[in-house]
């Protein structure tokens, strides 16, 4: 064998390693994503079996009472607009005034903010026997939230809530 033929052969050598690597690669790249798949396919059986699981039946009877529900809900609201028409038609009847003092509703307000927020133990200290709905005011309260309690002030106007300022009375640990 020549020097010229063995350099021939070694270089197809070298040139099938290449490419018998390249392949390799690929096929590592491709069996990645195929395990993947089946990790998918995996987390779709489950699904499936939850779902084989769900009373269909009971859904539908479930969605069937609240459609009847929403349906006589209707039927109530429109007797209830008819009743409101022939009492506002009536001469002799006087609707009454508004129950509500614009002290009770600013507490009602801030009652209704603060326990949105979470807390409770509400106690309203500042005197609301005087005010109109329109003043800006500040209201000082107390209350409780997560075992603390939190003084402050809520600030209302025109009925609405502009802002809640409260802080925990307990004393911050460096």
């Amino acid at each position: 064998m020549s020097t010229l033929q063995f350099a021939l052969f070694f270089a197809a050598l070298l040139i099938g390693y290449v490419l018998v690597h390249i392949r390799l690669v690929r096929f590592e790249k491709y069996l990645r994503e195929v395990s993947a798949l089946k990790v998918v396919n995996e987390r779709l059986q489950g699904v499936t079996d939850v779902l084989s699981r769900v009373d269909l039946h009971a859904v539908e009877e479930r969605l069937e009472l609240i459609h009847g529900r929403l349906g006589e809900l209707g039927d109530l609201g429109e007797r209830l607009e008819q009743a409101v028409e022939r009492v506002s038609e009536r001469e002799d009847v006087v609707l009454p005034a508004a129950i509500a003092t614009a002290g009770e509703r600013i507490r009602a307000l801030v009652e209704t903010r603060l326990l949105s927020l979470g807390y409770h133990n509400l106690r309203v200290l500042t005197d609301l026997t005087a005010v109109g709905m329109t003043d800006e005011l500040e209201v000082t309260v107390e209350c409780d939230k997560n075992q603390t309690a939190f003084k402050g002030k809520v600030v209302t106007c025109n009925g609405e809530i502009r802002d809640v300022n409260l802080q925990s009375v307990t004393q911050a640990f460096p």
